[in-house]
């Protein structure tokens, strides 16, 4: 029977910080720690007046403000953008970034995802990558109005002029708010033909606290945990005692939910409204 033994809890604020030449670099999910065969994630701190400069390489890379220090910025095919919480890059094979802390020093949440085969890709190109922010990107919320996300990768996902988002399956990845009291229906992800070992899939919580579920077992999650879960294995995540903001990634994005709970709602979310009197649209996730 799975248990919640079968995950990989990390408390980022007190792994093991590595001294880098941008300032500090904690890896929080590997396929050596986690197994997470398609994904790395690091928790890096570019101190002040220094920068970190990332080249993609052959893999694609996610990179996420998690803070606003004063004077920040990233720099990304020729602009240079405000480094705000909420904003980063989506880097494909071949692209780079330049984050700089002038002002104060700069925590960026990093991922690293192999480039998939065709069969995950779909038919998708691959690229390009781009910068994006809050005001860059669409929200959703669920049919129970108990959870809110807004998704920086994601290829279903469609802007107001009707592109994607992402042109890429190798990662699918955003912010996720449940209000109090709110939670994900008991569910399971599995593997698919294209990805048959599953997707690599964690959450990193920022603010509130949660409360993670495998069968009848829970355990607490607070601000800085890592919690990586191995396909197969089912879960639940319910906020705990007020409101929870946390970061979920699955890689590559090749994968199939089953819902385990009765949830008159399942899965089903909506774009925000453009307008208040607006109807709702619901976000098609094939």
């Amino acid at each position: 029977m799975p248990s919640i033994q079968d995950l990989s809890i990390i408390d980022s604020n007190t792994a093991s910080a590595k001294k880098v030449e941008h300032g500090l670099e904690r890896t929080l999910c590997s396929p050596e720690l986690c197994d997470s065969k398609n994904l790395t994630v690091y928790k890096r701190t570019v101190a002040k007046g220094k920068n970190l400069d990332v080249k993609a390489g052959k893999d694609y890379h996610l990179l996420y403000v998690m803070n606003t220090p004063a004077k920040a910025s990233v720099s990304f095919n020729g602009q240079s953008h405000a480094a705000e919480e909420g904003a980063g890059v989506l880097l494909v094979p071949g692209e780079s970034a330049r984050f700089d802390a002038a002002g104060a020093d700069l925590d960026v949440l990093h991922m690293v995802v192999p480039k998939p085969p065709a069969a995950v890709e779909d038919g998708l190109p691959g690229g390009p990558g781009y910068f994006f922010n809050r005001k860059t990107l669409r929200g959703l919320s669920d049919a129970s109005g108990g959870r809110v996300r807004r998704f920086c990768a994601e290829s279903s996902v469609r802007l107001l002029d009707g592109s994607r988002l992402t042109s890429t399956n190798a990662i699918q990845a955003g912010e996720m708010h449940y209000n109090k009291g709110g939670a994900s229906p008991y569910h399971v992800h599995k593997g698919t033909p294209a990805n048959p070992d599953g997707a690599a899939h964690c959450y990193m919580t920022f603010k509130g606290r949660g409360k993670v579920e495998v069968g009848e077992e829970s355990q607490e999650i607070e601000p800085g945990t890592l919690v990586y879960f191995p396909p197969g294995v089912p879960h639940r995540l319910r906020a705990h005692g007020g409101t929870l903001d946390y970061f979920e990634i699955q890689a590559w994005r090749s994968f199939k939910t089953t819902i385990l709970s009765e949830e008159p709602l399942g899965l089903k979310w909506y774009y925000e409204r453009e307008k208040p009197d607006a109807a709702l649209v619901e976000w098609n996730q094939s």
